[in-house]
């Protein structure tokens, strides 16, 4: 099963993003937002079904200012797909079957 890395900043992003060998998924997220929390049993839900080709993070961007200039979100949620920490996908589905569908079209 596919764990859901839920402490990524700007200290460890090289090692958990930028290094790791297969896509990554980023959830810029704040404690705050609703519609953040509303998304995440989404993504736990696809976590075990990607588990083999995707790793999935989130980004708290009260705590990462850094990371939300370099990915210039603008609002959340926000979900990107990166390749060696660059962005190859800006993801916005919100639901199971939609968002799966937008992974499928960008992974093996």
């Amino acid at each position: 099963m596919s764990e859901i890395i839920t402490i990524v900043d700007e200290a460890n992003f090289d090692e958990e993003v930028r290094a790791s060998t297969r896509p990554v998924l980023i959830d810029f997220w704040a404690p705050w937002c609703a519609p953040c929390r509303a998304l995440l049993p989404t993504i736990e839900a696809l976590a075990p079904i990607y588990s083999d080709d995707l790793k999935i993070v989130k980004i708290d961007i009260d705590e990462n200012p850094g990371l939300k200039a370099k990915f210039n979100i603008q609002s959340i949620p926000q979900l990107y797909l990166t390749k060696a920490g660059e962005p190859i996908a800006r993801l916005t589905s919100r639901t199971r079957t939609q968002l799966a569908a937008e992974l499928d079209d960008f992974l093996p």
